[in-house]
């Protein structure tokens, strides 16, 4: 006898009870027969998803390399239903995320002194990019960038906002002025570029960038150990400064307070110090220490902490150990330890729900805007660096005919500095080249040896680099 089933309201009491931040559940529960199936992958039920839990959860962190294209962490093996597949693009780095979508710069090189940059946004979500839009004018002229990605829509409660019109803030720094200027994907251009004067500016990368109402904090730097904050307004375009708080050190971190305003965290040994600003009657900015957090029982009292993130919405705070990054709720006390080395990440937050994957794979969706001139560009630099890659082949092919060893090494090694600032150190594009550049040097110094004991002869060097090679993390990523 069939078992009795659930009236629907009652399953959807229990369906949305299941956790956000393990998106799985929803996907392994719409598995169970078609009457689930066709409810949890209604508009509906996902739009009334979103708004009972209200707070999108943490999916998890992507992880900024200087070489590589950055790849996803979940924050937990249960997030792995969620598939952050990059744009297909070399030396990608993450610039910001927010409200579901993703800001990634991305530098064009064919050598060291000539390349460009290009910005992209992208809804990993909702299997949309938007990219092949240049920086504003003074992009090519300052030496430190930032920028954040904020939904447009009016009166969006940025639960479920994909596909919403957005604005990209770009802020730069050349060590003598700030400058700033906000793109907008309604009127696909750029605002005029305002700026703020202040000797030896430097605006840090990887810090958080709190959105406080419609302006932006970044934290900048202009002597050791001291800094300032910049403060630009997305939709009235201002650009203002105002002194940090008072702490001997930049390791700290900006953050919305759970009263709406700018704060930071900083780490002090085993405390966690929490600062709030407060405008006096003159208009300028005050800061308090307001609260300070023993972590000594929830975290390695040997641990070397640092503050590197703050997510408002859920109450984390994120944090650099020895071992690694932490995350931690004070509300729960909860501590979970991520598998993350690199302190240069970017966390993710959305929503995830079965509606959502099912709308993408029924528009066959992978929206690309603007991508058919970026594609055009990268051919041309492709092109370009192949043809520098073939005339030093050529060249460093008739110095080892000629035996001139040293010439052949030169060749080899310029090679190799193209592939990897081109495709990265990771890439295995340049396979071929590590191992050219490795028989190079081998021949290079066996030239200056008559005799050299305990060697083998070349043919099994070059096995023995191949078979070194397979070993190594090229093979990994193919």
């Amino acid at each position: 006898m069939p078992s009795p089933e659930l009236c629907h309201d009652l399953l959807v009491d229990i369906l949305t009870r299941l956790p956000p931040d393990d998106p799985g559940c929803l996907f392994r529960a719409s598995l169970v027969c078609t009457a689930w199936r066709a409810l949890l992958t209604s508009p509906e039920f996902g739009r009334h998803y979103r708004e009972v839990h209200r707070t999108p959860p943490l999916l998890g962190f992507f992880e900024n390399h200087d070489t590589v294209t950055p790849w996803f962490a979940p924050s937990s093996p249960a997030a792995s239903p969620f598939p952050p597949l990059f744009p297909d693009r070399r030396g990608l780095q993450v610039l910001d995320s927010r409200h579901g979508l993703v800001l990634l710069r991305n530098p064009i090189r064919i050598t060291e002194e000539d390349h460009a940059v290009s910005l992209i946004v992208w809804d990993p979500v909702g299997r949309r990019q938007w990219e092949s839009f240049p920086p504003p004018d003074f992009g090519s002229t300052i030496l430190c960038d930032v920028g954040v990605v904020v939904c447009a829509a009016d009166d969006c409660d940025h639960l479920g906002c994909h596909g919403s019109p957005f604005l990209v803030g770009y802020v730069g720094t050349d060590y003598r002025s700030a400058h700033a200027s906000v793109f907008s994907s309604e009127t696909n251009s750029w605002s005029p570029v305002v700026s703020c004067p202040h000797p030896d500016v430097e605006i840090l990368r990887g810090q958080p960038k709190p959105l406080i109402g419609n302006a932006v904090y970044f934290i900048c730097e202009y002597h050791p150990d001291e800094s300032f904050i910049l403060c630009f307004d997305l939709f009235s375009r201002k650009l203002s400064k105002f002194d940090g708080p008072p702490i001997h050190h930049y390791k700290h971190a900006l953050m919305k307070t759970e009263e709406g305003v700018l704060g930071c965290a900083s780490m002090e040994g085993s405390l966690l110090c929490l600062w709030s600003t407060e405008a006096g009657p003159d208009g300028a900015v005050a800061w308090m220490e307001s609260r300070v957090i023993d972590l000594h029982k929830l975290l390695p009292s040997n641990s070397f902490l640092h503050v590197i993130g703050f997510e408002d919405r859920a109450g984390v705070y994120y944090l650099t150990a020895d071992y690694g990054v932490a995350t931690v709720d004070l509300k729960s006390g909860q501590v979970n330890k991520m598998s993350i080395i690199d302190s240069n990440i970017v966390p993710y937050t959305s929503f995830y729900t079965p509606d959502q994957a099912v709308e993408v794979a029924q528009e066959g969706r992978w929206e690309e805007v603007g991508d058919k001139e970026e594609e055009e560009a990268d051919e041309e630099v492709e092109q370009q660096v192949e043809k520098a890659v073939q005339e030093l082949f050529t060249k460093g092919s008739k110095a080892l005919k000629d035996e001139d060893f040293f010439g052949a090494e030169d060749c080899k090694r310029r090679i190799l500095k193209i592939r990897v600032a081109h495709h990265g150190k990771l890439s295995p594009k340049c396979r071929s080249a590590y191992h050219n550049y490795g028989c190079a040097l081998l021949q290079k110094a066996l030239s200056n040896h008559d005799s050299v004991k305990n060697t083998t002869t070349q043919s099994n060097t070059e096995s023995e680099i191949v078979e070194g090679m397979s070993h190594s993390p090229f093979s990994l990523i193919h």
